[in-house]
């Protein structure tokens, strides 16, 4: 019969092998109790980094929902912010500084804050998510073609000049169906505050100050004014123009010969802005310029010479240029017509050449160029509503 060996152990190595065989297991157990704890950690950390996300696009969904509200109509002045707006996923409160009480046409900024969350126990915050926007409005201060605090006189008397008005939203100007909408006014009430100058024509109505006893006297008509001479119901309010913080800074704007500056879709500070021979200013898209004083003091503070300032849109509405106090004289000479506003509650404003499709507001205005023409954009006056928008923002 085959003989079999069998190993035996002594009873104490046996008990070694049993302890080691626990202790193994023992570790076996704790790191898994320690990659489930982790695992645990981790997706109960996703779950919370997940609900942070979702409240933060909730507040920003109430950033953009602000300003939409703020665009509409007179939506500037009414929207006060809104508490517990449903919106998928969660909640989210609006509101904005200034409230409606301290908030004019003439309000720069407002402050919203959005805080997004998730409903909680009892209607609670879960999650809840702040953002902070300062939004901005650009104004609306075109309401008329021409207006001049002190004066505006409107030709020369030698050659032709007149002011007509269109609609940009309706299609670019057409002479065969302009229309008699382009307004004149100032604030003053002395004799002849208004020139009409021979061959100097007005298509619309001429407003002068609102304490004029006989609107007749402060205008010189020797042209033709197709509408009324009538006095303000209030005086027009010119606020000065403060230049907003975040611009696009450009400093001094000096261009000559052929150079050419190309500004896009923006909003530009400029401390100076000089235009020679065949220099140009190419605007794409909705461009808004700021400008201030010069630093090298020459006047006229602002000269729109060679091409001019280029709107490659054609529509007034898409630039705008707001100058503040210091900027006291802008003389427009170029070759090319320009479309857009220029907003200069403290500048003596002089069309020497070219076309403007769309408005000139200034302290005095003068029209003298050679067949030159202001084409008053009504879109500059109807669009009453400012337009709002974020300037900057931050999570807090």
């Amino acid at each position: 019969m085959p003989y079999t060996s069998r190993i035996t152990y002594p009873p104490s190595q046996r008990g070694s092998v049993f302890i080691l065989a626990i202790v193994i297991l023992t570790v076996i157990l704790i790191l898994g109790a320690s990659l489930i704890e982790r695992a645990q950690t981790t997706v109960y950390r996703a779950s919370v980094e997940n609900r942070a996300v979702k409240a933060f696009h909730l507040a920003e969904a109430g950033i953009h929902k602000s300003i939409w509200e703020l665009n509409q109509p007179n939506g500037w002045l009414t929207y006060a912010g809104e508490s517990a707006v449903e919106l998928p996923g969660g909640f989210v409160d609006v509101s904005i500084t200034p409230a409606p009480a301290q908030r004019s046409l003439y309000t720069t900024h407002v402050t919203v804050l959005a805080t997004g969350y998730l409903p909680g126990p009892g209607g609670g915050m879960r999650y809840p998510a702040t953002i902070r926007a300062i939004t901005y409005k650009e104004p609306r201060y075109f309401t008329y073609a021409v207006f001049g605090q002190d004066e505006v006189i409107i030709g020369n008397g030698t050659v032709e000049l007149y002011t007509d008005s269109y609609d940009s939203d309706d299609g670019d100007y057409d002479p065969g169906t302009a229309t008699e909408d382009a307004d004149i006014g100032t604030n003053s009430t002395d004799l002849d505050a208004i020139w009409v100058k021979p061959l100097g024509e007005v298509n619309g109505d001429i407003f002068v100050g609102a304490d004029a006893v006989s609107p007749d006297l402060c205008v010189d008509n020797m042209g033709t004014v197709t509408g009324d001479i009538l006095a303000l119901d209030n005086p027009v309010l010119l606020p000065s123009v403060v230049i907003p913080s975040g611009l696009i800074e450009l400093g001094d704007v000096w261009l000559d010969n052929t150079q050419q500056l190309v500004l896009n879709e923006g909003a530009y500070h400029m401390t100076d802005l000089d235009l020679f021979g065949s220099a140009k200013v190419v605007c794409n898209g909705k461009v808004v310029i700021f400008l201030d004083q010069s630093t090298d003091g020459a006047t006229p503070d602002v000269r729109i010479g060679g091409n001019g300032i280029v709107n490659s849109s054609q529509i007034p509405t898409n630039l705008v240029l707001y100058c503040s106090n210091d900027v006291v004289s802008i003389e427009i000479s170029g070759n090319g017509a320009f479309y857009g506003g220029i907003y200069a509650p403290n500048a003596n404003i002089v069309l020497n050449a070219g076309d403007v499709f769309g408005s000139l507001i200034g302290l005095t205005v003068t029209l003298n160029g050679v067949n030159s023409a202001v084409h008053y954009d009504t879109a500059l006056r109807d669009n009453i509503s400012p337009y709002a928008f974020m300037r900057s923002w931050e999570v807090l």
